[in-house]
Formats: C-alpha cells, sequence, structure tokens
C-alpha cells in the first residue's frame, strides 16, 4: 500500500490497508465493495447500503442498533456509494474511540468490528428477502434524494452534460441511480444482489488509528467473514478512457425554470492517475480553475464579473475534466469565449510564476491536511488501488513541488473540448 499504509491480502481480491499511528483519539474503519458501474446494478448498489445500515440480525431494529453504538462510547457508522471511473463503490464507515483514552477499556474496537461485520454480512431478514418496511421506506428515500437533483442546478448541470459527453459509456450513469429502476427491485431481488456483492466484489478495507498492525490483521480475519468468491473471481472493474475527441464538440441545451445559467464544458483529458503527466495535470486543473487565484476565477469572476462561479475539476479515473460557471443568461456566448481563451492560455504555457508557485502550495497544502484526516488518509489510500503507485504522503508533495510550467502545458494540452452544455431558462422567460 501507500507507504503510509501496511497492506495484506486476506484472500482473493479482498484487502487490508492499516495505517497505525497515534494521532488520533478514535479508530476508523473503511470498507468498499467495489463493482461494476452498469445499468443493471446502479441503483441496487445505491439502495443496498441504505437497507443494510437500518439493522442486522444482531440489532434488528434502527432504534436498538442506535442504542448499541452509544454503548460503544458513542460510536458513529455511516454509508455511501462513489464513483470513480466506472467503478461504483459501496462504503461503509465506523469510529470508534481509542481504547487508550478510556481507562480499563478492552476490546471496544473489536465489538465496533464485530458490529460493522454483522451490518454487512448478517442483515434483518423477512423471509427470502429483506425486511419489507426498511426496503419500502428506504426505496422511497432513494427516489426523493434522486429526484431532489434537480433543486441543485449546478449538480444538475454537471450531470447532464457528463451524461451528454458519455452517452453510452457507463460513466454516464449517476451514482445514486434510476428512479424508474426502483419499481422492479423487491425485497427478494436486493437480497440476491447483497449475495452477489459479497461474492463477487473486491474489497478494500482500511484501518486508520492507534493499533498493533499485526493484531488488527487477525482481528478483521476472524470478525469479517465474506463467503468465498466464485468462479470469476474478484476482478476490479475496469473504465473506459477516451484518449481523443472525434469531430467538433457538441452544443447541448436544456431549458428549466431557473433564475442563472449553468454553462458546463466538458473535457477529455485522456490522462488518468496511472499517467506520469498525473501530477502536472493536477497543477494545470489548478492553474485553471482549481483555486480562487486561478485563471477561470480571475478572469470571468473578478475581472469581467461575468460570473457568480467559475471553476474547474478533473475526473482522473475516467480521464475527464469539467469547466463551469453560474451565469446570467445573456453572459453565456462571452463567458464561453473567455473560459476557452483561459485553457488555450494554460497549454500555451502562459502560466505566472505567482500562477504556479500559489497552485504547488495549495496542492501541497493539501496533502500535509490529509495527513490529519483519516478520512483524507484513506481517500489517498483508495487512490492508490487504482493507480498501482505506492506514494506516501511525503512523495506526492514532492512530486507536485517539482513540476514545472512546461509539464503543466504539456499536460494541459491532452484538454480537449468534447461538449457543451448550457442550462437555459425557459422561452419566454424574463
Amino acid at each position: 500500500m501507500a507507504a503510509d499504509f501496511v497492506r495484506y491480502e486476506l484472500a482473493d481480491g479482498v484487502h487490508l490497508h492499516v495505517h497505525s499511528t497515534p494521532k488520533f483519539k478514535t479508530n476508523v474503519v473503511y470498507v468498499y465493495f467495489h463493482m461494476p458501474l452498469a445499468p443493471d446494478t446502479v441503483t441496487p448498489n445505491a439502495l443496498l447500503p441504505m437497507v443494510l445500515a437500518r439493522g442486522s440480525a444482531d440489532y434488528p431494529t434502527t432504534a436498538g442498533l442506535a442504542r448499541h453504538l452509544d454503548e460503544l462510547y458513542g460510536a458513529s457508522f455511516g454509508i455511501d456509494v462513489v464513483r470513480r471511473g466506472e467503478t461504483h463503490s459501496i462504503v461503509f464507515t465506523l469510529e470508534v474511540a481509542g481504547e487508550q483514552h478510556i481507562p480499563g477499556e478492552e476490546g471496544l474496537l473489536k465489538r465496533g468490528l464485530e458490529t460493522l461485520a454483522g451490518i454487512i454480512t448478517r442483515p434483518a431478514l423477512e423471509g427470502n428477502g429483506f425486511r419489507k418496511d426498511y426496503f419500502e421506506q428506504e426505496s422511497a428515500n432513494l427516489k426523493q434524494t434522486i429526484e431532489s437533483l434537480v433543486n441543485d442546478k449546478r449538480q444538475l448541470a454537471l450531470f447532464r452534460c457528463t451524461a451528454a459527453m458519455c452517452a453510452g459509456e457507463p460513466f454516464a450513469l449517476y451514482r445514486l441511480g434510476r428512479v424508474e429502476d426502483l419499481a422492479r427491485i423487491t425485497p427478494e431481488s436486493l437480497r440476491q444482489h447483497h449475495e452477489r456483492v459479497l461474492r463477487t466484489a473486491p474489497v478494500d478495507m482500511f484501518v486508520v488509528g492507534n493499533v498493533d498492525v499485526e493484531a488488527i490483521r487477525d482481528l478483521v480475519s476472524s470478525t469479517l467473514r465474506l463467503p468465498e468468491a466464485g468462479p470469476e473471481g474478484r476482478e476490479m472493474p475496469r473504465t473506459l478512457v477516451k484518449r481523443t475527441v472525434s469531430g467538433s464538440p457538441r452544443l447541448v441545451e436544456d431549458q428549466m425554470d431557473v433564475n442563472q445559467g449553468v454553462l458546463v464544458i466538458g473535457l477529455r483529458t485522456g490522462l488518468t492517475v496511472q499517467d506520469d503527466l498525473y501530477f502536472p495535470m493536477l497543477v494545470a486543473n489548478g492553474v485553471l480553475g482549481g483555486y480562487s487565484h486561478s485563471k477561470l476565477f480571475q478572469e470571468v469572476r473578478e475581472k469581467h464579473s461575468l460570473a457568480y462561479y467559475a471553476q474547474s475539476f478533473l475526473e482522473t479515473v475516467k480521464g475527464v475534466g469539467f469547466m463551469y460557471a453560474g451565469i446570467d443568461f445573456a453572459n453565456r456566448n462571452r463567458c464561453q469565449e473567455i473560459m476557452l481563451r483561459q485553457l488555450e492560455a494554460v497549454q500555451d504555457g502562459q502560466i505566472t510564476d505567482e500562477e504556479l508557485e500559489m497552485t504547488i502550495r495549495a496542492l501541497v497544502n493539501d496533502m500535509l491536511a490529509a495527513a490529519d484526516d483519516p478520512g483524507a488518509m484513506a481517500e489517498l489510500a483508495v487512490d492508490r488501488v487504482f493507480s498501482g503507485k505506492d506514494l506516501s504522503i511525503e512523495d506526492r508533495v514532492r512530486l507536485f513541488q517539482q513540476v514545472t510550467k512546461e509539464q503543466v502545458a504539456e499536460a494541459a494540452r491532452h484538454f480537449q473540448v468534447d461538449t457543451i452544455y448550457f442550462l437555459n431558462r425557459k422561452e419566454g422567460d424574463k
């Protein structure tokens, strides 16, 4: 694992990553089940952890589970579903107090891990499926969450641009799935999907805290018991990366009842976390639109007062990126022109010493701050799973500090405009 973590293979496709440090007063556990991002599984993947979190065979009621966590000195439990490239990961988290800070307490982490394993592998069931009341309530909650995307116009515009740019690719799918799928999912079919996840998904488990590394390996092996993998094994999903853009940029527009337009320019970077230009690519994004000193913010918002916000970000597993701005409808063409001009400036190496230094300093500060956040440390460790590069935080800091203007421009020249999306007001609206 990254030099900050010790890595063990507990079984084929099941890995444990442990970072032992006295820095934190709690022990934090993250368990990732990696599934392909695919139309037939995207919605069950999103629904599954919501239902599992309601209770287990050991603590079948939500109230009972909450009381048990309180008894573990206020342990906290959480779920998420995240997308990295075309890998759709179901994530479980557990945080428990370090036993060193509770006089006379022993086995607290062990009890926490047993609780977590029970939630993941021994759910509250009814017949051949999940409890019907939990299933129906969480299906309704997921439906409401998916539908609420329309209320966040910035995220809606980014999703709509992604869906257009990656049409026909799994990456076009929304990470929380599709409302129309929910009617086809039953308590029984979701239970079958759960069993499939436990048998086929590669698993990465991260433990951060003041722990004994060898003892944690033995403890996890004895508590998180997964069924044997099927004949196909636990294979990490693969992501399609398009290195080039064919033809002119596609233009996409939606019209809605909105008071502000959102302009999104979708880019195919052709570069991923596995490429040699990875760190220059991150610096290029920082110079372009990653920070308040960046070109997009300074030119579009500060100098020309055309946008309420103007930023850029990258998805470094899929090899795509986005520039986006919230604007008045009348400023669309001018804002688009200036945004594209800033991209060209970075590609041409028109980068000041101050822009480069401030960007590298900001990225280095982000890295150093990660060392004080267990969640951020786990996120960097997950990057190792996808990149295959064994880099510590110190390694990353050094690689950022070595990036040159020429490397930034070289990386930026890979950024190709694929799709230009605009969220416009309805015709006739003033």
